[in-house]
């Protein structure tokens, strides 16, 4: 979920490039899931969808891996079943997992405060400052202050730092504020000092190599021709700091670690890795252990978010679903989003996740949309 959500208006969907004909969706879904199919080909039928994947996982299984349209701005490029692309704050998913993965093990505790790993980090009053909070968006460092010079934001050390000193903006635990790009950060440095590796070298060596995932927190170069370019023509410009989308498709980005922001996979590659909160897994891997799921289901927060201008429901690490963003038909189901439209949706009682990744960004809540329309063919179908 991105800062540009709110007060603008709605996508310019009439103004954007649209394909003469609806591209075919390729792939396979099994027939009680063909709907979801159908909605991946609406969004490029009524809402100049540039290119994007869908995928399916319900009791272990991968019931439908969709994808279409194409890889590049200009339509030279066919998005492929092996495309990956960048998927924004829906990385914030994948690394709430890692941390969830590292309590269950018993390496560390949500509830620890973030400096019994990180000394530093006591700096400014923040020694109670806890993991939970940094997963709920509550540690009060939704942004740094004074903001990052551009060249700053690639330099995790000194990023770090500049957060370890900083005080609260808001008084933590106690008042919700996205931490948009600052989360990762926080995050990824207790992984760091827990286990002696980024998070995106753990990713790598417990989750996506031994399963054979496509998904990279700081992609290698022998990959990165796979990655969709991104079009963000219709996004505000934005000239400094963590909020240049301008960024995203150069290679400085797709290699850096930010594990706020930029994950790149695919939905099948995300799917994958988030049906470990469910009771049946799409890996050979145990699910998450009931202890970590109950922290998953607790609502931490549920009321304004003064980043985006939206209300959230908050749990630790994902959103629930609510009046505002309708991802879910019961009480069990967790999501969060990207900037730009990307979306993964987990429902725990049906053991059942759906994820939307595409290439085309669009500027408001509406962008939301196209995931929800995907999201809802799955759980009709899953309920069917």
């Amino acid at each position: 979920m991105g800062r540009r959500m709110s007060g603008l208006r709605s996508p310019p969907f009439a103004r954007m490039r649209r394909w003469p004909m609806a591209p075919t969706i390729s792939g396979d879904a099994d027939e009680r899931f063909e709907p979801v199919r159908s909605a991946l080909a609406t969004n490029f039928d009524e809402d100049a969808e540039l290119g994007a994947s869908a995928a399916v996982v319900h009791r272990g299984r991968l019931v439908c891996d969709v994808w279409g349209g194409s890889a590049s701005v200009d339509g030279s490029r066919p998005w492929e079943s092996d495309t990956i692309v960048n998927l924004w704050s829906t990385t914030k998913t994948v690394a709430a997992l890692v941390v969830l993965l590292l309590h269950d093990r018993g390496v560390l505790s949500v509830d620890d405060p973030i400096a019994v790993h990180w000394p530093e980090f006591a700096a400014a009053g923040k020694d109670d400052v806890s993991i939970r909070h940094a997963l709920t968006h509550l540690a009060g460092l939704h942004e740094f202050r004074p903001p990052l010079e551009h060249e700053t934001m690639f330099d995790w050390d000194e990023c770090c730092s500049l957060l370890a000193a900083q005080p609260p903006i808001r008084p933590p635990g106690e008042a919700f504020a996205y931490h948009a790009f600052t989360q990762g950060f926080l995050l990824g440095e207790v992984v760091r000092r827990v286990t002696g590796q980024t998070m995106g070298d753990w990713i790598r060596a417990e989750l996506t190599e031994p399963h054979d995932i496509d998904f990279h927190l700081g992609v290698p170069e022998s990959v990165r021709p796979r990655i969709a370019e991104i079009d963000h023509a219709a996004m505000p410009p934005s000239n400094d700091g963590p909020d240049r989308v301008a960024d995203v498709n150069t290679v400085r980005w797709q290699a850096s670690e930010f594990p706020s922001s930029n994950g790149h996979g695919n939905a099948r590659s995300v799917a994958q890795l988030l049906s470990l909160l469910t009771r049946h897994p799409a890996i050979d891997r145990d699910p998450l252990g009931e202890g970590a799921l109950d922290l998953v289901r607790t609502v931490d927060w549920d009321g304004p978010d003064p980043v985006t201008g939206t209300n959230v429901r908050m749990g630790v690490g994902f959103g629930h679903s609510s009046r505002s963003t309708p991802v879910g038909v019961n009480d069990e189901t967790v999501w969060w989003a990207g900037l730009g439209g990307s979306m993964a949706v987990v429902d725990l009682e049906q053991d059942l996740v759906v994820v939307y990744a595409m290439n085309r960004m669009f500027p408001t809540t509406d962008h939301v949309m196209r995931s929800i329309r995907v999201v809802h063919a799955a759980h009709a179908a899953a309920r069917a």
